[in-house]
């Protein structure tokens, strides 16, 4: 399916790319109308946000083995725990490196079933919080609240919990949600990045159309 039908006055061979990287023209564009550099930035985006989870789900497992080595008094649980966190989180960001500099493959279809932006993933997390910490209230024994082991053991859930939702959830979507600011950004600042985007611009044709370049 073609972004739009009839011939374009904006084909993008007639236009800079400062022209559709400018924020004057994405103000005036409607934020669903689709274009390559919107696609770019979204494909970007989503490949960094999955690289950056993972790095954040590495350093929680770090973490959970510090707190659990701490907790039942054994060094045991870091090094199980520690050393494959930090691999992983090692792994991931080596990758997230790599999506940062370079133009993604938009011809691969990328699901993110997960919220698009910061605003949305905080109201998830709200969510599951309030659910976790309300089952809890719910269904524990008077005496449990008196119990400091036990009030220290949920605030170390608790806690873990929240690590691991800002790892998967927040950091993710607040990378999705500013996608096209990151790609403008990375235009402006990163020679070689913009050198890639001016050799994409030369050499992209729409296979559907004659959809523009931009806006971004």
């Amino acid at each position: 399916m073609s972004y739009q039908t009839g011939p374009s006055p904006l084909f993008h061979s007639d236009r800079p790319l400062d022209y559709w990287l400018s924020p004057e023209l994405a103000a005036i564009t409607p934020a669903s109308a689709r274009s390559r550099l919107r696609e770019i930035a979204g494909a970007r985006g989503a490949y960094m946000g999955a690289w950056a989870a993972g790095t954040g789900l590495g350093a929680c497992l770090v973490l959970l083995g510090a707190v659990l080595s701490v907790r039942l008094g054994t060094f045991a649980p870091l090094p199980a725990l520690g050393l494959p966190g930090a691999a992983i989180a090692v792994f991931c960001g080596v990758f997230y490196a790599r999506v940062r500099d370079r133009l993604p493959k938009t011809s691969r279809a990328l699901v993110n079933r997960g919220p698009g932006s910061l605003r949305g993933a905080l109201s998830f997390v709200g969510f599951i919080l309030i659910v976790f910490i309300g089952v809890f209230a719910f269904t524990a024994k008077p005496s449990t609240w008196q119990d400091p082991e036990v009030l220290l053991t949920l605030a170390t859930v608790l806690a873990f919990l929240i690590c691991l939702l800002v790892a998967a959830i927040i950091i993710p979507a607040t990378i999705l949600g500013r996608s096209r600011e990151s790609l403008r950004r990375k235009a402006a600042n990163d020679p070689h990045f913009r050198a890639l985007l001016e050799q994409d611009l030369a050499t992209w044709r729409d296979p559907y159309g004659d959809a523009g370049y931009g806006p971004l």
